[in-house]
C-alpha cells in the first residue's frame, strides 16, 4: 500500500534514534533527560536553573547574548517560588481558494509557578490563554531520581513538540488543537542510568462529581538516552496509551527517537492509533521526522516531515505536509522561527501552502 511508505521512512530513523522532547532536539544534541531542563520529568513547560542556563547561554548568537545578558539571572523568586513563561505569537499566511488569508495568531500565551513545600516536593501551576491548564503535586522520593505526581496534565505519551497543529499530537487528541489534552491521574517514574521507565493511570473522561464515571486510561512508557561519544547522542522509546471508551476502546502504539552527531540532529516518531468502538474499527498510522543542522550558536536549519493515515485499509485520504525554515535565537529569551509548507492530500490536492512566521519569548 502507498501509504506505508511514508511510515517505512520513518521507522529507518527509528532504528537508529532516541529520546526526544520540547525542544526534543535539545534533549538529543546534548543527551540530557527532560528532568535536566524541565521541572516536569515528562519535559516541556517550565524550565528550572539548568533548564533556564541552558535558554540563556547556550542557544542565543554568543556576541548578542554577551551584550544583552543580565548578570546573576535567575527565574526564583524566592528559594521556595519559581516562575517561568512561553510566549509565542504567529503570523502567517494560508494560499485558499478564492482567496488566500493571512494573520496574526496567539499560539501560546502560559506561565509557570513552581512552589517547593517540603525538600523534594513541589506543586506545580501552568495556566495558558486558552482553556485548561496543567496542575499536579510532585515527591523526588523514589530510587533512580525516581519521582510520583498527581493532579490534571498532558500524559507521557510519544514526542512533546511545541506545534500544536503537529499530526503526532494532533490526531491522538494530545493536542489543544483537538480539544482538551489534559487527563486527571497520576505517573510514577524511575530513570536508572540512561533509561527512564514511566507508567500512568488517569480518568478515561474529564466530569465533576456524579459526571466521573469509572473507566481509565493507562500509559506504559520505556525509554533510553546514551552519549556514545562527545559528538554522538543515540536513544529509543516506545510507549502505548490505552483508553476506555463507551462501548470501546482505543490504543495508541508508539515508537519514538533520535540520533545527533555534531550540529546535526535527527528526531522521528510512529504511531499507530487503533479505535474500536461500536460501528467503527480503524487502524490510523501518524508519522513524525525532524532534522536539524545547527550553523552557528543561535542558527538552526530545519526541515520537518508529518504525515497520517487515517485508516489503513483505505487506499487514500492521506495527509503529507513538510516544513521548511529556520530557527533564530538573537539574544537571551528570544526566538524567531520562519517556517514553509508544502501540503500533500489524497485524493485530491489543492493549493494550500502556507509561510509561518514565529516570534517566541521565554523564560
Amino acid at each position: 500500500m502507498s501509504s506505508l511508505k511514508p511510515a517505512v521512512v520513518a521507522l529507518a530513523i527509528l532504528m537508529v534514534a532516541g529520546d526526544a522532547f520540547a525542544l526534543p532536539k535539545f534533549s538529543a544534541r546534548t543527551g540530557w533527560k527532560c528532568q535536566s531542563c524541565h521541572v516536569n520529568p515528562s519535559g516541556g513547560g517550565m524550565r528550572h536553573a539548568g533548564g533556564v542556563r541552558y535558554g540563556r547561554e547556550e542557544l542565543p548568537v554568543t556576541t548578542w547574548s554577551e551584550d544583552f545578558s543580565l548578570e546573576d539571572f535567575t527565574n526564583d523568586i524566592t528559594d521556595f517560588v519559581s516562575v517561568g513563561t512561553d510566549v509565542r505569537t504567529l503570523f502567517f499566511y494560508q494560499q485558499e481558494q478564492p482567496d488566500d488569508r493571512n494573520a496574526f495568531f496567539q499560539m501560546q500565551g502560559d506561565i509557570y509557578i513552581n512552589l517547593k513545600i517540603a525538600r523534594k516536593v513541589n506543586v506545580y501551576f501552568d495556566k495558558g490563554i486558552y482553556s485548561g491548564f496543567e496542575l499536579f503535586g510532585q515527591v523526588n522520593i523514589l530510587p533512580s531520581n525516581g519521582f510520583v505526581k498527581a493532579g490534571k496534565f498532558v500524559p507521557n505519551f510519544g514526542t512533546k513538540v511545541d506545534e500544536h497543529r503537529s499530526y503526532i499530537r494532533e490526531f491522538t487528541g494530545l493536542s489543544l488543537e483537538t480539544g482538551s489534552p489534559y487527563f486527571t491521574g497520576a505517573e510514577v517514574g524511575v530513570s536508572p542510568g540512561g533509561f527512564t521507565v514511566t507508567g500512568g493511570a488517569y480518568n478515561a473522561s474529564e466530569g465533576r462529581g456524579a459526571g466521573i464515571d469509572s473507566r481509565k486510561a493507562v500509559l506504559g512508557r520505556v525509554e533510553g538516552i546514551f552519549g556514545v561519544t562527545d559528538d554522538l547522542n543515540l536513544g529509543l522509546g516506545a510507549n502505548i496509551l490505552y483508553k476506555a471508551m463507551q462501548g470501546g476502546k482505543t490504543n495508541f502504539i508508539g515508537g519514538f527517537g533520535s540520533v545527533s552527531i555534531g550540529n546535526f540532529t535527527v528526531l522521528g516518531e510512529a504511531d499507530l492509533l487503533k479505535t474500536d468502538v461500536p460501528g467503527t474499527k480503524t487502524d490510523a498510522l501518524v508519522v513524525f521526522a525532524e532534522a536539524d543542522y545547527m550553523v552557528i550558536q543561535g542558527v538552526d536549519l530545519k526541515f520537518i516531515y508529518d504525515f497520517y493515515d487515517p485508516d489503513l485499509d483505505v487506499k487514500s485520504g492521506t495527509l503529507s505536509r513538510y516544513s521548511m525554515g529556520f530557527e533564530f535565537f538573537p539574544i537571551p529569551g528570544v526566538e524567531v522561527r520562519p517556517l514553509y509548507r508544502i501540503l500533500k492530500e489524497e485524493p485530491s490536492d489543492s493549493d494550500n501552502n502556507e509561510f509561518h512566521l514565529l516570534l517566541h519569548f521565554y523564560l
